[in-house]
């Protein structure tokens, strides 16, 4: 009876553990905390409801606005952490991906999420960047390398007329791109000892749009022990096996 105990309680632990800390401001709090970043877009609020999500933060990208310049036409604000956040920290946030942003014949579209990376001294260090765009022809995920300066396009499908989630996962070593709750990469750490800022982005192509972003659900305390239970079969498994390896 002892083993039994002892192998549900790591099937449940294993379900339940957490090791990182979401750290994406609340959308529905915007625009108060943030401050424009490089060049503020026409827009940056809670647009309210939005394709069954609430507090959507929707960044409007006006043709009027466009600069002629590709420094200020990305257009976006960012989001100062009074205190930096460390090692374990997760910023997390979906994007809705219409259909018409799947061809670039119906207009040019981007948007990203940006994590700051500081030294000790609040030193910035390192820019890691997720999101999308379809500048390239057709709608793509993509992710940032700030040491070589290079976009790296993920050759994952893109999800229309959906929400797609996107994390930047600092580690102490490294910044883990996730699509969807799957690694699609990472950014070695060149110096970054905590996050200090998160900036959310798109891109004034000239065009007029809304890249709506929404806070990731946490999932409900029930799914979470739901998960836990679909666990404990293995815990029994195991200790059949136990109990036969012991028979033999």
């Amino acid at each position: 009876m002892k083993n039994k105990v002892v192998l549900l309680t790591i099937s449940l632990s294993a379900a339940m553990s957490v090791n990182a800390t979401v750290i994406t401001p609340d959308f529905a709090n915007v625009p108060n905390g943030w401050a424009a970043d490089r060049y503020a877009p026409n827009s940056f609020s809670d647009v309210g409801t939005f394709e069954g999500r609430n507090n959507v933060l929707g960044i409007g990208i006006n043709a009027g606005d466009q600069q002629q310049a590709t420094f200020y036409d990305t257009q976006g604000e960012g989001y100062n952490y009074v205190n930096q956040q460390g090692p374990g920290s997760v910023l997390s946030a979906d994007l809705y991906i219409p259909s018409a942003w799947e061809n670039s014949a119906n207009g040019l579209f981007r948007s990203d999420m940006w994590a700051v990376g500081v030294d000790a001294t609040g030193t910035v260090q390192d820019y890691a960047v997720i999101g999308f765009t379809d500048q390239n022809g057709t709608g793509t995920y993509r992710i940032w390398n700030d040491q070589t300066g290079i976009w790296t396009y993920i050759s994952s499908p893109v999800a229309y007329n959906a929400w797609t989630s996107f994390s930047i996962s600092f580690n102490g070593t490294s910044f883990v791109y996730s699509i969807d709750g799957t690694q699609v990469g990472a950014l070695a750490n060149s110096g970054s000892t905590s996050i200090s800022e998160v900036i959310m982005q798109a891109y004034n192509f000239g065009g007029t749009y809304t890249a709506d972003w929404s806070n990731t659900p946490v999932p409900e305390p029930t799914t979470i022990v739901a998960g836990a239970m679909l666990l404990l079969p293995f815990g029994l498994s195991g200790l059949r096996m136990l109990r036969k390896s012991r028979m033999a």
